[in-house]
């Protein structure tokens, strides 16, 4: 899961499937959907993978280290 709000341009892992997007697949993070108050597991982000831009959960994703 991702923790706290990173940057635009962070490079993300998806956790699980996702539309197109398979677990292990790196997108890179365009933003939170809400502004932050603490980390939901329902939080919305939009992320943007193989020129697609999709709405995911935070659960969804986790940074690339």
């Amino acid at each position: 899961m991702l923790n706290n709000d990173p940057p635009p341009g962070t490079r993300v892992r998806f956790l699980r499937e996702v539309r197109t997007a398979k677990t292990n697949d790196v997108a890179i993070l365009r933003g939170p959907l809400r502004k932050y108050d603490r980390d939901n597991p329902t939080d919305e982000f939009e992320v943007e993978f193989s020129g697609i831009r999709m709405t995911v959960q935070r659960q969804d994703i986790e940074r690339v280290r």
